[in-house]
């Protein structure tokens, strides 16, 4: 029985407590909120409109360019990778918010600037939880890798057996931690490396893996 690195990095995650459920069992989020969209929503979070009123036009145009100024500066930070006309639904709610902050002084607003820095982590822990199937697929890629580089391996990355899987997630896990704000504990990466020394050390029976693929 073998294993893909994608479901290793899919486990790796999950013993951080990073993403609990795997990719396949969520729903997936492809809806995007325009920027005019959320432009307006700042004005109705700031009370200069009310949610059923359509803003003046100068108003709007204000909104508009606080949004984009708030994208920038997400960009700049390297924060976000999607464009100003892609934010995905699950962080629209922080942009409003971040918007209506921004531009609160010019309607006689004050701002706070505590809650922005929290709306920024939030816009960050999303952009990051949506990219860490694909960084925990390279960590275990680049820990196969390293044993490969160690001769410690007689598998490829296609047809790794399922009696490593463990040891494997426990390094990429290890590896993975610091990205999520998380200490490694060295105790783990000894633990994992025995496991897989006893199972490198089993005499091999010649025979060749069958790889299984779904």
């Amino acid at each position: 029985m073998t294993v893909t690195i994608a479901t290793l990095g899919e486990r790796a995650l999950r013993r951080l407590g990073v993403a609990i459920v795997p990719v396949a069992d969520r729903p997936a989020l492809t809806v995007t909120v325009p920027a005019a969209t959320i432009a307006t929503a700042a004005l109705v979070e700031l009370a200069v409109i009310a949610a059923d009123e359509t803003p003046a036009a100068a108003d709007q145009a204000l909104a508009l360019a606080k949004v984009g100024a708030v994208h920038d500066a997400l960009v700049a930070q390297g924060v976000v990778s999607w464009a100003l006309s892609a934010v995905p639904q699950s962080a629209s709610e922080e942009y409003t918010k971040l918007a209506a902050n921004v531009m609160a002084s010019s309607f006689g607003k004050p701002a706070d600037a505590q809650m922005h820095a929290m709306l920024e982590a939030r816009v960050r822990k999303v952009a990051l939880i949506l990219s860490a199937p694909d960084l925990a697929t390279a960590e275990v890629l680049g820990v196969h890798q390293d044993l490969t580089a160690r001769g410690l391996t007689r598998w490829s990355v296609f047809d790794i057996p399922d009696a490593v899987a463990d040891a494997m997630v426990i390094l990429a896990a290890n590896q993975l931690a610091p990205q999520f704000g998380q200490k490694p504990d060295p105790r783990d990466d000894i633990t994992a490396e025995r496991s897989l020394a006893r199972y490198i050390a089993l005499p091999t029976s010649g025979a060749r893996i069958q790889a299984e693929f779904f």
